[in-house]
C-alpha cells in the first residue's frame, strides 16, 4: 500500500507508534531520507534495532550509516545494548561472523527502510541467493563499491516493511515500486510505501 504524507515530520509521527508498539525488533537502513526522518526523534526508542547495511569506509566518513545512530545512542534516544551494526571500516570475516551470531536468533517484526537510486535498498541491487544473514557486497553501482548488508532472506521474515521515499526525489522509483523484483520477492501484503 502506498501512503502520502505531507512532509517528513509526519512520516515521522506515523513511524514511531509503530516502533514502539511492544517494543519490536526492528531493521533500519542508514541513508538521507532515513536520517531526514529520524531526525525528529525525541524520545527513547527501547528496540533491538540492527542497522541493515554499512559502507566500508573510514569510520570517521560522512559516508558511513552508523554516525547518525551513534549521534542517537550518545543522546540517550538508542540504547547502545540494543543497537547492531557491522563496526568496521573494512572487510573482516571475523567481524562478519560476529554480526551473524549476534542477529542470528533474534526474530525481527519491522523493517524500516530507504527506497534507494533504480529501486535499491539497504545495499541490495540484485536479486540473491546468500546464506548469511549479513554478508559482504563488492558490486555496489554506487560509491563506495564495498558494503555489508542485510540479506533480502532476512527482511522478507518481517512481518512489516515500511519503505520510504521523496516524491520530489524518487518520481521513477516511486512509479515502478511494484514492478521492482526486488520488491516482489519481499511480497506486496506486507510492504508499505510511505512517500512525501
Amino acid at each position: 500500500m502506498i501512503k502520502t504524507f505531507i512532509n517528513k515530520r509526519t512520516v515521522y509521527q506515523q513511524i514511531i507508534p509503530i516502533i514502539n508498539k511492544n517494543n519490536i525488533p526492528l531493521i533500519i537502513s542508514g541513508g538521507n531520507t532515513i536520517k531526514s526522518i529520524f531526525k525528529y526523534l525525541n524520545q527513547k526508542i527501547n528496540n533491538i534495532i540492527l542497522l541493515s547495511d554499512e559502507r566500508l569506509v573510514k569510520k570517521t566518513s560522512n559516508l558511513r550509516n552508523d554516525l547518525f545512530f551513534k549521534n542517537l545512542i550518545k543522546k540517550k534516544y538508542i540504547s547502545k545494548k540494543n543497537f547492531f551494526s557491522y563496526d568496521s571500516s573494512n572487510l573482516s570475516s571475523k567481524n562478519l561472523a560476529k554480526i551473524n551470531k549476534q542477529i542470528k536468533n533474534i526474530n525481527f517484526k519491522l523493517a524500516i527502510l530507504s527506497l534507494g537510486s533504480n529501486g535499491h535498498f539497504a545495499s541490495i541491487f540484485q536479486l540473491e541467493n546468500i546464506k548469511d544473514d549479513y554478508h559482504f557486497v563488492d558490486n555496489s553501482p554506487k560509491f563506495p563499491k564495498s558494503r555489508v548488508t542485510i540479506s533480502l532472506k532476512k527482511i522478507k521474515k518481517c512481518n512489516k516493511i515500511i519503505f520510504i521515499a521523496s516524491i520530489k526525489n524518487k518520481k521513477k522509483e516511486i512509479k515502478n515500486f511494484y514492478k521492482n523484483r526486488l520488491i516482489q520477492f519481499l511480497g506486496y501484503k506486507k510492504v508499505d510505501l510511505y512517500i512525501y
